[in-house]
This record gives structure tokens, C-alpha cells and sequence, in this order.
């Protein structure tokens, strides 16, 4: 195993990890400066970060200080080496990163166990450290793979290339590369990351027991049957079936089912193999893409990735091709030509008696980034990422180039591109559920930039299971697609949709493209923060319905909305299955208020003078 790449994912594991935990456990969590620390304690390490965070553990009787290489306002803090207490010597030594991440899981689960909490706060600490083990071991191999190649952050990417950079993961996740369910060998030809190719599986369905839609001048399995006839032109199926494909590792999982087993005896279902063009990997794992054809498909696999087994509902099928009708229906993406939604326009599926999903489910999703289409384009988490060692992020890089080439100054540029990058990817988003009651989950990974131009030039949403309809908009958008009477699951409490919407938008996506900024040195973040105060306020004088109540909250409340992805994975909640898919939320301090107390501090001041 290369050293140099375990360091690297040891210290990323560890950053995800505690910036979740002081985030989310905040009460055992306490800052304190540097030199008022040193009056007290002893330690022969050099600390050199202004602040250091100690984190308490008092049921082991542990105590922790971190250094912090660079402190957030909007709340992702770069972190140097923890240190522990010895009595031994009385002074503070060095911590191994992976013994401080277990102290702390087994630390909540102490507090669990001693609160004597019921069965839906149940600890799973034992599978939370697995999974960190994991992530951790997987995250390393990834990072081997990836320091063979040139710069992971070169300016010029192509879709593909920048949805398998993402070595890191989700960068507030305590388990961002866990997939358990694959096994070691299986990485190589399916993980993103590896950058592999693959043939799906196929089956050879009869048509009447296959379900399918589609908005499309194509039936779901006249595309799939022309997909596969551009490659094998010679190929035919037997009158009266469908053919389905399948991702290779939910095919062998199928292959294990007693009711698939028993519609291949009964002649049902036959299994064809691999066959077809090559696909691979997005960043999702289970969504595979392939240059040369117009559209992708998006598969269950027998995964867990992050919080949830990874499985397409029913519901999100039919959920894909009414919201693709829906916005076809309404003007705002002509009146928003920056903004995009990429389509799952098309699904099929297998229908099994006593079976709400037979495991067979495939989303058709449109592909924009095809030969010729795919260059400049990339997810906003490809762009905020971590550089590794002695590269620059993505972000920096796209600054730099232009800074250059513009001969002007890195915070202009960098202010110029904030600016193109709120008009296309924040301000469309709050004016679409302002209009009409609509809600993205645009996260940093369901968020995609063309930066061909190195500014942002135009923005695309993805992801089926992410809208939130408001049920204060329910008559007039069934008014205007009948078929959402069919997906009432789509319809939320305001409520509900506000706290999802700010964490989406805000504490993942916004915060992070702020902070990329902040820790690259390209702009302090506290100048970004007032402007998007300035933008949320002049939105507010425009807005006319719930998006106007909504940037009030923003603004004025004290405490944001953040879905604590820590304790949902301690507790083993899958979000997928729960009730409303709702994760465990919390609440973090809101940094536009905060701003707003220093800006109402220095008028205070102002007037005394």
C-alpha cells in the first residue's frame, strides 16, 4: 500500500469525520485560542493555527485538542495533527487520526447505552466503524490509482473525467467512500474512480409482464433495443418480449432471487448475459454512461453508498417522467436559459406479483454530454474538492487561468465568476420554487457547471429523487400535469421542503463553492457571505410567493437547518426507506446572521462618532 496515499485518505477520512462530529455533537466540542491553551498546558509539538479545538470525551475520560489549519465561518474547518493528554509526562503528544474517529464513536454510543434511549436512537457504532475502516481503505486505493495519472485538477476536464475525480466524497460525511455490498475485486471494473469499463446484463422479459413509460418518440424498450442494435445490427428478439438491462452487480444479485429464479424456469425471464456497447461509471456508481449514446440509465445495485442501499423505487420512476412533462409545460426553463434539468424522460421495469419493486427498475436519463458535447463540464463537488498534495483545487485553477489571460486581479476574477455562478446555479433555483412551489436537491454532486469558457456558463440539476413539490402549489401544478395525482409522496409541508431546501442549497452546495474560495485564498469568504446577503435581500424585494418566506428564514433566523449525516449513520438510518426519506436534521449556527449582528455593531459604532 503506498504510504504517501494512506496518509492522504487517513487525513481526508478525518477531516469529513470531525467536521461532521463538532458540527453535529457540538456540545462536548469547544474552541479556544492558541496562545491562551499554551498558558496551561505543556506539549512539545509545535502548533502554529491561530485556534485549536478541544473535543471532550468524559465518558473514557479522554480529551482532545486539534489545531485548525484554517477556520470556516460558513463551518468546514481545515484541521493539523490532534493531540492527546499523557499524565505519564503531564504533557500533550501526538494522537493517531483513526484512534481519535473511534474514541468518538464509541464515545456516542457510551451516551446512548448510559440514556438507556429507545430503539429508534439505537447505536450502531460497530457498523458505523466498519464503514469508516472501509471508506478510509477504499479512499486509499482510489488516491494510488489517481497519483499515476497528471494533475486531478487540470482547468480543461470532460464530464466523465471530472465525475470519477471525486477521490474524497462527500466532504461532510463520516463514511464518503464506503460502498459495502462490492467486494474488493468487483472496485476495479465498476467504481468510478478506477475509471472502468463494462457490458451490462440482459434479460429477455415477456412484454406482459413489463412495466413502462416514456415521454419520448421512443417507447423505454425501443430504446434499449436501439441502443444494442448499433452495435450488434444482427440482433433480434424472440416476438412478444422485452429485452432489460441490467448493471452487472444487481444482475447477480437478481440472479439469487427466488422470483427470479422461478420466471426462468417458467420461461418468463431469460437471462442473455453480457452483451452490447461498453458503459461506465458516473459518480453515483449506479448511473452508467457512455459517450457515443444519447441517454444513460440509472440502475439498483445491491450497494450501500453513504447512508442507503442504493434502490430505485417505483415511485421515482413514474416521479422521472411526470416532472420531465411538468417542466416541459411551463415556461420557466425558456425564461431561464442558464438553468437546465437533465430528463429521466423514460423507465421499465419487471412487475412481479406481491413485489412493489422486482429489482428490475432502470431510469432512462438523458444524456447532454455526449462526443463532441462533453468538454467544460463538471459537478460543483469535482470543482470544490480537495486538491492533493502540492496541486491546486479546480477552483484555483480555473481563477489562475483566467486571472492570466484577463491580466487582472485574482479577487476581480473571482468575483466574477461568484457572480455568473449565482446567476445561473443559486438564483434560478429560489425563483423555481418560488414561482411554482418546486424544489431541487441540488447538492454539490447533483450540480453541474459548463465551464468551458473556465466561468460559469450554464448549470444542470439531476437526480429523480430530489424534487419537493409544495402542497401549497398542489392544484395549480396538478392543474397543469394531471399525472401528479398519481405521485402524491412528491408533495411536501412547507415546512419540511425549507429545512431539506437549505441544507441542499445552502450548507452543501452554496457553502462549499464559499469555502473553496475562503481556503484557497482567492477571496475571503466573509466578503462572499455579504454579497450573498446583499443578492438574498434585493431577491426578497422581487419574490412573490413562498421563495419570499423562505429567504426570510435564511436571513433571520438563528439556528439553519443541517442534515446531520454523523448521526444518521451512527443511528443506521436509511434515508431511502425512512418515512418522507427523512434523514436525521439538526441545527447549526446561521452565518448570515451573524454577519447581520456585525453590520447592525458597526452602525452602532458609526453613530458615536
Amino acid at each position: 500500500m503506498n504510504q504517501s496515499a494512506k496518509l492522504i485518505a487517513k487525513n481526508a477520512t478525518f477531516q469529513a469525520f470531525v467536521n461532521s462530529y463538532i458540527r453535529e455533537i457540538d456540545c462536548a466540542v469547544t474552541w479556544i485560542e492558541r496562545e491562551e491553551w499554551l498558558k496551561n498546558h505543556r506539549t512539545s509539538v509545535t502548533l502554529e493555527g491561530e485556534y485549536l479545538i478541544v473535543i471532550e470525551l468524559p465518558l473514557q475520560n479522554i480529551s482532545y485538542v486539534i489545531e485548525v489549519e484554517y477556520k470556516s465561518i460558513i463551518g468546514r474547518q481545515v484541521l493539523k495533527l490532534p493531540l492527546k493528554y499523557c499524565p505519564i509526562s503531564n504533557q500533550w503528544i501526538k494522537e493517531d487520526r483513526v484512534t481519535v474517529m473511534i474514541s468518538c464513536i464509541q464515545e456516542l454510543h457510551l451516551i446512548v447505552r448510559d440514556k438507556d434511549c429507545p430503539d429508534i436512537v439505537v447505536s450502531h457504532y460497530d457498523e458505523l466503524i466498519v464503514r469508516l475502516i472501509e471508506s478510509y481503505h477504499m479512499m486509499t486505493t482510489y488516491i494510488e490509482h489517481e497519483m499515476k495519472k497528471e494533475s486531478l485538477n487540470a482547468e480543461n476536464c470532460s464530464f466523465i473525467g471530472t465525475e470519477q475525480s471525486l477521490l474524497f466524497g462527500h466532504w461532510l460525511h463520516p463514511t464518503p467512500k464506503s460502498r459495502q455490498g462490492m467486494a474488493s475485486w468487483q472496485h476495479h471494473s465498476y467504481a468510478p474512480e478506477l475509471n472502468g469499463m463494462f457490458q451490462l446484463h440482459y434479460f429477455q422479459v415477456a412484454s406482459n409482464f413489463v412495466s413502462e413509460s416514456s415521454i419520448l418518440n421512443l417507447s423505454a424498450s425501443e430504446l434499449i433495443i436501439q441502443s444494442l442494435q448499433e452495435v450488434d445490427p444482427q440482433l433480434r428478439i424472440e416476438k412478444g418480449s422485452c429485452i432489460i438491462p441490467m448493471h452487472p452487480l444487481q444482475s447477480q444479485w437478481l440472479l439469487q432471487q427466488d422470483h427470479v429464479k422461478e420466471a426462468i424456469d417458467d420461461k418468463t425471464i431469460t437471462y442473455l448475459g453480457a452483451r452490447g456497447p461498453h458503459y461506465t461509471a458516473t459518480s453515483s456508481l449506479r448511473t452508467v454512461y457512455n459517450e457515443e449514446l444519447n441517454f444513460m440509465y440509472k440502475f439498483s445495485i445491491p450497494v450501500k453508498v453513504t447512508n442507503s442501499l442504493r434502490m430505485n423505487k417505483i415511485s421515482e420512476l413514474k416521479a422521472g417522467v411526470i416532472m420531465a412533462r411538468l417542466l416541459r409545460n411551463i415556461p420557466f426553463l425558456d425564461q431561464y436559459p442558464l438553468f437546465k434539468i437533465i430528463e429521466d424522460p423514460a423507465y421499465i421495469t419487471v412487475d412481479f406479483p406481491d413485489h412493489k419493486e422486482s429489482g428490475f427498475e432502470v431510469i432512462i436519463r438523458s444524456n447532454l454530454f455526449t462526443s463532441g458535447k462533453n468538454q467544460g463540464i463538471s459537478s460543483i463537488a469535482s470543482i470544490v474538492q480537495d486538491p492533493l498534495s502540492n496541486q491546486n483545487s479546480r477552483l484555483a485553477n480555473l481563477i489562475f487561468k483566467i486571472a492570466l489571460f484577463e491580466s487582472r486581479s485574482i479577487e476581480l476574477v473571482s468575483l466574477d465568476w461568484f457572480e455568473k455562478y449565482w446567476n445561473c446555479a443559486i438564483d434560478p433555483l429560489i425563483r423555481l420554487y418560488d414561482e411554482y412551489g418546486i424544489a431541487l436537491e441540488a447538492h454539490q454532486q447533483n450540480s453541474i457547471l459548463d465551464i468551458s469558457t473556465s466561468y460559469p456558463e450554464g448549470y444542470y440539476y439531476r437526480d429523480n429523487q430530489g424534487y419537493y413539490l409544495s402542497k401549497s402549489y398542489e392544484k395549480e401544478l396538478r392543474f397543469i400535469e394531471p399525472a401528479l395525482s398519481s405521485t402524491p409522496e412528491l408533495f411536501y409541508h412547507n415546512s419540511i421542503i425549507e429545512d431539506r431546501f437549505t441544507y441542499y442549497l445552502f450548507m452543501n452546495q452554496l457553502f462549499s463553492v464559499i469555502y473553496r474560495f475562503g481556503a484557497d485564498q482567492l477571496i475571503e469568504e466573509e466578503k462572499l457571505i455579504r454579497i450573498v446577503v446583499s443578492k438574498l435581500r434585493k431577491l426578497e424585494t422581487e419574490l412573490r410567493g413562498i421563495g419570499k418566506e423562505f429567504i426570510n428564514n435564511i436571513l433571520s433566523k438563528e439556528k439553519l437547518a443541517y442534515k446531520a449525516n454523523l448521526l444518521t449513520r451512527f443511528h443506521d438510518v436509511d434515508e431511502l426507506s425512512a418515512d418522507l426519506e427523512q434523514a436525521i436534521y439538526t441545527k447549526v449556527s446561521n452565518p448570515f446572521l451573524l454577519y447581520k449582528k456585525e453590520e447592525e455593531y458597526d452602525q452602532a459604532i458609526s453613530l458615536t462618532h
